[in-house]
């Protein structure tokens, strides 16, 4: 049997945000995963509300009250305004250590996708926050891209600049043999100079941006596009891209690396059968492989997401129980304290962050972030007073 305070289910960005706030107060935290999850496989950027009634929304801040009231049941309107945007500036005062998230919940910044294309959103990291519209206009911009690479065509990112946006844009692709994003990535943590040296001959200084898909590195992007912008005498960015995603990878990194380091075990490849829960605490049964183990907690926070092989089943007291299986959109229901929620009554322990809460309207990241802060503070204040 193992023992903890605080159990969290899920092992993308609402658990590890969550588990690392619960570690923070001491609390003994532990995370648990069939795998990943879907954080890995995002763009890395997060939105707090980048479209409403179908429109581009440039000031966020502004539409959010109008988008709470509209959608009562939304993970938004539960936790509220103050909270948001106190779990969004906990996420730039704590996650920094090798990639930093810039922008702001103000104004939107409008970034380049794979297609050429411009996708608003509140916070993204440092390598593709020069990658805005505003920016680009007026400038002159050399896509570059590699051979064998998958998912990224600069041919079609410089067209629709050119015939879309009115940029003034070029495109060249550089020999590589990598056709995987993050195998490149890995490469060029070491070997970024042969950038350098492919790239010189180009006269890439005549050139105001030089866009590159995500793949500068994972620990030490920061470090290789300094020195690719300082060799290259123009200013670098990364676009965004399709999955599977560097930047995906390195926020989900950047998520777990504090939950380490305050003491969280994350365990990947449990899966979770079965909660059996008392006033007393939790006791969940998993499964890894063949072996059964059982985890005893004080309380447990559900952040499966919509994606889940199996179903979990959960059991109160007094034959009071439910079943949760987000593949049969069976999203979850809460009351205020994000407590799960049952046939009308709520299991006393049971707290649930991120995708598996909002039926319609998710906002990707931004509702993983803000409920997955938001249910620790929840079971921190509920641990105090049980």
């Amino acid at each position: 049997m193992i023992d903890v305070d605080v159990l969290v289910i899920g092992g993308g960005m609402a658990g590890l945000v969550a588990a690392r706030k619960t570690s923070e107060t001491n609390l003994s935290t532990m995370v648990i995963a069939t795998g990943l999850g879907s954080t890995i496989l995002s763009s890395g950027t997060i939105d707090l509300l980048g479209y409403l009634d179908d429109e581009e929304v440039k000031k966020p801040l502004e539409k959010l009250n109008q988008f709470i009231s509209r959608n009562p049941t939304h993970p938004y309107a539960i936790i509220g305004r103050e909270r948001i945007l106190e779990a969004f500036e906990n996420f730039k005062e704590k996650y920094s250590s090798f990639i930093k998230y810039e922008g702001n919940l103000e104004t939107n910044e409008t970034l380049l996708t794979p297609l050429g294309l411009f996708k608003p959103t509140s916070l993204a990291q440092s390598s593709m926050i020069e990658s805005t519209k505003e920016n680009l206009e007026n400038s002159k911009v050399l896509v570059i891209g590699f051979r064998n690479l998958i998912n990224h065509v600069p041919a079609l990112i410089a067209h629709s600049l050119k015939e879309n946006w009115g940029i003034d844009a070029d495109y060249i692709k550089l020999e590589g043999n990598e056709t995987q994003p993050i195998q490149l990535a890995i490469l060029l943590e070491s070997h970024s100079d042969e950038i350098t040296k492919r790239l010189n001959d180009l006269n890439p200084g005549d050139y105001d941006y030089l866009a590159f898909p995500p793949v500068l590195g994972i620990r030490h992007t920061t470090e290789i596009l300094s020195e690719l912008e300082n060799n290259l005498g123009a200013k670098v960015f990364e676009t965004m891209s399709f999955p599977p995603s560097v930047p995906g990878l390195r926020l989900q990194q950047l998520l777990e690396q504090p939950c380490t380091q305050n003491g969280v075990e994350i365990r990947l490849g449990w899966h979770a059968t079965e909660i059996k829960t008392t006033k007393q605490g939790c006791q969940t049964n998993i499964i890894e492989n063949d072996t059964k183990r059982e985890i005893s907690s004080k309380a447990i926070i559900i952040a499966t997401g919509q994606i889940m092989r199996d179903e979990i089943s959960v059991n109160g007291e007094k034959n009071f129980q439910d079943t949760i299986n987000a593949q049969m959109f069976h999203y979850l229901k809460t009351d205020s304290e994000l407590r799960l929620v049952s046939n009308g009554k709520s299991f006393e322990n049971i707290f649930v962050a991120g995708s598996a809460l909002s039926e319609r309207n998710m906002i990707g990241l931004g509702t993983s972030l803000t409920t997955g802060y938001a249910s620790a503070l929840k079971v921190i204040k509920y641990l105090k007073e049980n």
